[in-house]
């Protein structure tokens, strides 16, 4: 007779949750549910939105006008 039981698998045990009359040994076949869905991170999607209310002329001027700054001593020839 086969029966089904939850259990659950911490610290490389495998606890039933329920009631196992089962006297003496058991072959078993023990089936591991995915029950917890990893989320796939994707860095420039959970970016989206951050920036929302940054002034995006204000900053791109911002940028081209740093791009004109040089910190450089000037080249003698």
């Amino acid at each position: 007779m086969a029966t089904t039981v939850k259990g659950l698998y911490k610290g490389g045990i495998i606890k039933p949750l329920e009631d196992v009359n089962i006297e003496g040994k058991a072959e078993v076949i023990i089936t591991f549910l995915d029950t917890v869905k990893k989320k796939r991170k994707i860095p420039f999607a959970s970016a989206a939105g951050s920036w929302s209310d940054i002034d995006t002329e204000k900053l791109k001027k911002q940028i081209y006008e740093a791009r004109g700054i040089s910190t450089r001593e000037e080249v003698k020839l």
